[in-house]
C-alpha cells in the first residue's frame, strides 16, 4: 500500500502553460508518483491534460483531468510548453520491503555470489539501491516492457510473489532509459552520435549517459539483435560495456535474446551472440537471464493462410518470414525475466 507523504493540490497561476498529450493507451493515473499507488482513472489516448506538478526526478507528472488530479509517468505522452514553470512536489516512498522470498528460480535464471556482492558494492559506492536501468533495442522498449508495470496493466498471474520486488525498485519502472533505442546494438552504445537525449554530453555515448543520469545500481544489458551484421565485434563491444559498468560500481546483468538473426542474415554460426553472452557471464561471474532458453517454451501460433510460417514462435512475430521482434507473449515473459532476476539478486536483503 502507498503510504507516502501527502501533498495539497492547488490551482496554479500558470495553468495551461504546460500541457500533456497522452499518446499511449491502456494506462492508469495514480494517486501518487508510485507504481504501488492506487489507480485513479484510466488514461484516454489522445486526450490533453494540464501539468500541475512534477516529481523530483522528473519521471512522474501531476496532471489535471476534467474531474480529477492525479499522477502519470512522463513516458506515456508528450509535453507542450515548459516544465520549468511547473513546481516539484515532494513525496516519500515507503521503505523498501525485505526480500524473504524462497520460491525456486527457473533454470534459465543464473545468479552468482559475485553478482550479489557487486550489487552490495554498488549500494556502498552511493548508487541508488532502488534503481535499475536497461540498455537495449526495440525489444526492450519501455512502453512494451517495464512500462506495463508503470501503466498498471501487467498481469502477474501466478507470480504475485514478485510484487514486493516491484515495491523495492519502485522508482525504476517509470524511468525511460536513454540507452534503449530501436535497432541499437552493442556496437552503438559508446557512439556519441547515437546518443539522442539532450541530457547526454557531446562526447558521451548513450550507455555512459544512462548510468550517469539514472544513478542505477543495476543495469540489464539486453542487446544483440541489432548486432546481426556486427557480430564479429560483439564480444569486444559487450566486454567494454561490462568493464565500464564495473568501473563505475554498477552491477551488469546479462540477458540472451530470443532470435538468432546473426546466423540467419549475418553469416555467423548458430546462436553465436547468445553463446558469447553466456561465455562472458561465466567469465565475469555475472547474473544471466537466458531469455533464449525461456522463450523456447512459448507456444507456436499457427497461421491458417501460411501453415509453414506461424504468426508467432518462441515469443517472436512473423515479419516476412523473419522472426526478430517480440510478440505480446514475448514481451510479457521479458518483464517476468527482469522481475525474477531482481528478486534473485536481492533475496535475503
Amino acid at each position: 500500500m502507498w503510504i507516502g507523504s501527502a501533498f495539497t493540490w492547488t490551482t496554479p497561476a500558470y495553468a495551461q502553460q504546460a500541457t500533456f498529450l497522452a499518446t499511449w493507451q491502456n494506462a492508469w493515473f495514480r494517486a501518487a508518483p508510485s507504481v504501488m499507488a492506487p489507480k485513479v482513472a484510466p488514461v484516454i489516448q489522445g486526450a490533453t491534460y494540464d501539468v500541475v506538478g512534477r516529481s523530483e526526478d522528473g519521471q512522474w507528472l501531476a496532471l489535471a483531468g476534467p474531474n480529477f488530479k492525479a499522477w502519470l509517468p512522463a513516458g506515456f505522452g508528450e509535453v507542450t510548453g515548459s516544465l520549468s514553470v511547473v513546481p516539484m512536489i515532494k513525496t516519500a516512498l515507503p521503505p523498501a520491503p525485505k526480500n524473504t522470498n524462497s520460491v525456486p528460480l527457473p533454470e534459465w535464471i543464473v545468479i552468482t555470489p559475485r553478482g550479489k556482492q557487486l550489487y552490495q558494492r554498488a549500494v556502498k559506492a552511493g548508487r541508488n539501491p532502488r534503481m535499475f536501468t536497461v540498455a537495449g533495442d526495440s525489444n526492450s522498449a519501455w512502453q512494451r516492457t517495464l512500462g506495463r508495470i508503470a501503466a498498471g496493466v501487467y498481469d502477474f498471474g501466478a507470480h504475485g510473489y514478485l510484487r514486493p520486488v516491484v515495491a523495492r525498485f519502485d522508482p525504476s519502472f517509470a524511468r525511460v532509459s536513454v540507452a534503449v533505442q530501436g535497432g541499437a546494438g552493442a556496437v552503438d552504445m559508446f557512439d556519441p552520435a547515437k546518443a539522442t537525449s539532450p541530457d547526454c554530453r557531446p562526447d558521451e555515448g548513450m550507455f555512459a549517459c544512462e548510468l550517469r543520469l539514472s544513478r542505477a545500481s543495476i543495469v540489464f544489458i539486453q542487446l544483440g539483435t541489432g548486432d546481426k551484421f556486427a557480430w564479429r565485434e560483439f564480444e569486444a563491444n559487450l566486454r567494454r560495456m561490462i568493464d565500464y559498468a564495473l568501473a563505475n560500481d554498477v552491477l551488469p546483468v546479462l540477458m540472451t535474446k530470443a532470435d538468432d538473426m546473426e546466423s540467419i542474415q549475418g553469416g555467423a554460426s548458430f546462436n553465436y551472440i547468445n553463446d558469447t553472452i553466456r561465455k562472458l557471464a561465466g567469465e565475469y561471474q555475472l547474473p544471466l537471464a537466458d531469455f533464449y532458453v525461456a522463450t523456447r517454451s512459448l507456444p507456436v501460433v499457427p497461421n491458417p493462410e501460411l501453415p509453414k510460417r506461424p504468426f508467432t514462435q518462441n515469443g517472436l512475430l512473423d515479419e516476412w518470414g523473419y522472426y526478430f521482434h517480440l510478440s505480446e507473449e514475448g514481451f510479457a515473459l521479458k518483464v517476468l525475466a527482469n522481475l525474477m532476476m531482481l528478486d534473485a539478486i536481492t533475496r535475503g536483503t
